[in-house]
């Protein structure tokens, strides 16, 4: 494979990161890569403002002929499992960004970090993002979290080891701040006791013409497709649960810098994607009106072995997309301006339709920013 890329390995990104904290950047458009100064980002999160048919009785039994031979009906075969639905289901309502918030796990792996999404849409977007581990345990995880200070009470978890090995992730966490209740389009839609089974869809594209592409190379992709993911609304529009559906798969396509192309289906398990209260981030707050959506994909690509091989070391400045099916769009309300957080505008957060393999695009609500996977800024 072409030697394209400076990786970073987790003692240097632990050397570059000695302190805990969140992190933020000011309001820019999106652009094309530009060095940031300063990589890794100040603290950012403010106080959150048919049955089937019945078996036929078996030939012989109850008053038959006299002198006939009973016979024995064939064994009923076991129901198969319930096919994902042919379409994607969409709660009634949308969803609603909070502190203009999105979060990730350091490279570090001693905190997750909340940014803005401000700091994801600007020109160098997010950085300093843990990709999926090759190992099962970091021995020293614990004592280095001590000594840069990192405290359960302030920054809700830390010492993060990986809950499995996934080397093909490319991004090991990825959370969505979003308010606890699925609100009304219209006024008096009914928003409650509602199950929905949806897709969430990335799309990492490189950008051509950054650090990360050589001469020779290509732009390097991977896109994919989480399916079966259940999310559920209590009477009152809370949303109560979020899970993976039996046989729920991460449907992928990727392209490395060599130009080889892997298109894969793998299993993606429990865990892979659920809701993740502030208590275990930092700066939460006491905020008990948001959560989470919190995507965990090193679980979702621990069953991946060997199939997405060629995708483990994609690495550079990416466009990054993530479409959610469930909602129609994700609300981000107004903000003013206060310290070290940039004035917002109402903004509907529509997804950008994203397509895997032959899956069906993926379009609804949703996210586009950019990020540094396996990379710093040059």
């Amino acid at each position: 494979m072409l030697q394209k890329k400076r990786m970073i390995s987790l003692i240097a990104a632990s050397a570059l990161v000695a302190a805990c904290g969140g992190g933020d950047g000011t309001t820019t458009a999106s652009g094309t890569s530009t060095a940031d100064t300063n990589p890794t980002p100040a603290p950012t999160t403010p106080p959150a403002t048919t049955a089937p048919a019945p078996t036929p009785a078996p030939a012989g039994s109850g008053t038959g002929t006299p002198g006939a031979t009973p016979t024995t009906p064939a064994p009923t075969p076991a129901p198969a499992p319930a096919p994902a639905p042919a379409a994607d289901q969409r709660f009634n309502g949308y969803m609603q960004l909070v502190s203009n918030q999105i979060l990730y796990l350091r490279t570090n792996r001693i905190l997750y970090l909340p940014v803005t999404l401000s700091t994801f849409e600007g020109p160098t977007g997010i950085v300093d993002i843990a990709s999926g581990s090759p190992v099962a345990n970091y021995p020293n995880l614990a004592a280095e979290a001590a000594a840069s200070g990192c405290t359960i009470a302030i920054d809700g978890t830390c010492a993060i080891q990986p809950p499995a090995v996934a080397p093909a992730a490319p991004i090991a966490a990825f959370g969505i701040r979003i308010g606890t209740h699925v609100l009304p389009t219209v006024p008096g839609q009914a928003v409650g006791s509602q199950t929905v089974v949806s897709r969430i869809a990335f799309d990492l594209t490189e950008r051509t013409g950054s650090a990360g592409v050589a001469a020779g190379a290509v732009p390097e992709i991977m896109r994919f497709v989480i399916d079966n993911v259940e999310m559920t609304t209590g009477a009152d529009g809370r949303v109560t649960g979020v899970r993976m559906r039996e046989g729920a798969q991460i449907h992928v396509y990727g392209r490395n810098a060599a130009g080889v192309e892997v298109r894969e289906s793998i299993p993606a398990p429990a865990g892979t994607v659920s809701l993740k209260p502030l208590t275990e981030v930092p700066d939460g707050y006491g905020d008990t009106s948001s959560t989470i959506l919190f995507m965990d994909l090193e679980t979702g690509f621990s069953r991946a072995g060997t199939a997405l091989a060629a995708l483990q070391s994609i690495a550079g400045h990416f466009d990054m997309h993530v479409t959610l099916s469930a909602v129609e769009k994700i609300e981000r309300p107004a903000a003013v301006a206060a310290p070290g957080f940039p004035a917002v505008p109402l903004k509907d957060l529509i997804g950008r339709p994203i397509t895997v393999n032959a899956q069906t695009p993926v379009t609804g609500g949703g996210i586009s920013g950019s990020a540094w996977i396996r990379m710093y800024p040059m």
